[in-house]
Parts: structure tokens; sequence; C-alpha cells
């Protein structure tokens, strides 16, 4: 084997060893990015659930403050007025 020959193995076993070893890479991102992502979908459900509770909280909230209002100021309900527009 001659002395190019040689120089051209060991180039092409160190490609070889570099295209391992990005893959190897390649792989380990994706993991990480998969991982980031059930992540951050747990961290959507929870934001959603939030959003749901303040939104019934503010139902809550309003029907109180029109009885209140409907008492104080003893008008009956209008049709337009319904509290109940869910």
């Amino acid at each position: 084997m001659n002395i190019q020959q040689s120089r051209k193995n060991e180039l092409e076993q160190k490609i070889h060893e570099l295209e391992e070893s990005l893959s190897a890479l390649k792989l380990q991102l994706k993991h990480q990015e998969e991982k980031e992502q059930h992540k951050a979908i747990d961290n959507l459900d929870f934001y959603l659930d939030q959003v749901d509770n303040k939104y019934e909280n503010f139902r809550i909230f309003r029907s109180i403050i029109a009885e209140e209002f409907r008492e104080i100021f003893n008008k009956p309900l209008r049709n337009d007025d319904s509290v109940d527009r869910s």
C-alpha cells in the first residue's frame, strides 16, 4: 500500500468517525428539542386551565354584581340584560 492510499484511508476513517459523531449529536439535539416541546405543552395546559378558571370567576363575579345592582335599584332584569351569556 502506498503512502497516498494510506493517507486516503486515514481521511476516510476520520470522515466516517466525524459523521458518526455528528449523527449522535443530531440525535441528542432531537431528544432535547422533544423534551422542551413536551414541557412547553405541559405549561400550555396549565395556563389554559388558569384562563378557564379566571373566566369562570369573572362570570360568577358578574352575576353577583348584576344581582346586587338589581336589588339596590329594584329593577327587573330585561331580556337583553341576561346575565348568563355562555
